[in-house]
């Protein structure tokens, strides 16, 4: 009898320690930044005083921003995240505030089109500009294709290309620009 109170004395601290070693002593939970997504693009096109809005949304298959020949623009613009329509989450201020880690960059190939940065563009605490306003300038009417990046982590602000900037692509836009007189 002492024998099967003894074995059941061992199987229970066996038992004990098995429960105790098995739980999740740590009850600090992960810290996780998730990315955002990134489902609305909004551009603010001024030029003469006058602003006209125009919106991507996620599944947009053709964007198009109409502009004049010979003429120059102020471009801002704004990242959201729309995929409820209820709550639809500004992202720029995030953008702004971690503005070391983004870069939003305009690839253009095209010579009827300049885009350069805006004097009162957001700038990271290296006094690079951040990209979220750009001063466009256009030349005779015709048909461009310019590539938006919002890049994360970029290795470098000054580069001229996509490839150059590294870092990864939280969101790439083709927007069919059309010049026309």
């Amino acid at each position: 009898m002492k024998t099967l109170k003894y074995t059941t004395y061992l199987v229970g601290i066996a038992l004990s320690t098995l429960f105790v070693n098995c739980s999740n002593d740590d009850d600090t939970p992960e810290l996780i930044n998730e990315e955002e997504e990134i489902t609305r693009i909004t551009f603010e096109v001024t030029s003469d005083n006058a602003t006209t809005s125009y919106t991507w949304n996620e599944g947009d298959s053709n964007f198009t921003l109409p502009l004049a020949a010979n003429s120059s623009y102020q471009v801002a613009v704004s990242f959201f995240d729309a995929s409820d329509p209820t709550e639809v989450e500004e992202i720029n201020p995030e953008i702004i505030e971690e503005a070391y880690e983004h870069q939003v960059f305009f690839e253009n190939n095209s010579s009827i089109i300049s885009i350069r940065s805006s004097s009162i563009d957001n700038q990271d605490r290296d006094g690079n500009p951040l990209g979220l306003r750009t001063n466009w300038s256009t030349a005779e009417a015709g048909n461009a294709v310019v590539q938006l990046f919002l890049i994360h982590e970029p290795i470098t602000k000054t580069a001229t290309s996509r490839a150059d900037f590294g870092g990864e692509t939280d969101v790439q836009l083709d927007i069919n620009v059309v010049v026309s007189n």
